[in-house]
């Protein structure tokens, strides 16, 4: 059985302050990559293992193939770094039965309809709601965190701020 130790959305995936700071944290040695596009296209695979130090694991699963696996056998062995691209794939993750207590928002960035919360942190009314339901329905802590050194802002507050953020416009 595998033991999850830190489960981030940031739409990079694998960068610079994921490897330096988050993996040396947690002690995590695999990272699971849970994107239903990169599981498909094995070049970008590829890169992501490539961009991983030499003694981290690194899988990419579907949504369905984290779940399925999930169940089989609780991810195999390991510390776990799970990592998704964005807010949905986490969100049918969870709901699909991969029990996540902690889901932290690390980089989600620009675009129509989203807003800075929290540094380069963003959010859309789309990714709020998910991240409520997960909050409210599945007993999930969301936070969001950019760097450790740093400090955290809850849910509720990330909340709070975007609908003052809509009701300026």
């Amino acid at each position: 059985m595998a033991q999850i130790e830190l489960v981030r959305v940031d739409f990079r995936l694998i960068h610079g302050q994921v490897i330096t700071k988050w993996v040396r944290q947690t002690f995590a040695n695999r990272i699971v990559i849970i994107d239903d596009n990169l599981a498909k296209d094995e070049f970008m695979r590829s890169i992501y293992v490539m961009a991983a130090p030499s003694n981290i694991e690194v899988n990419v699963y579907s949504v369905e193939s984290a779940i399925s696996n999930w169940v089989e056998n609780e991810m195999g062995h390991g510390k776990l770094f799970i990592l998704f691209k964005d807010v949905e794939t986490a969100f049918k993750t969870i709901k699909g039965g991969v029990p996540i207590k902690d889901l932290q928002i690390g980089g989600l960035g620009a675009g129509p309809g989203r807003k800075a919360i929290f540094g380069p942190i963003t959010l859309n009314e789309e990714d709020a709601n998910l991240l409520k339901e997960l909050d409210q329905e599945n007993n999930c802590h969301v936070y969001l965190h950019q760097v450790p050194d740093e400090p955290k802002m809850e849910l509720k507050k990330a909340l709070e701020k975007l609908d003052s953020l809509k009701n300026k416009n």
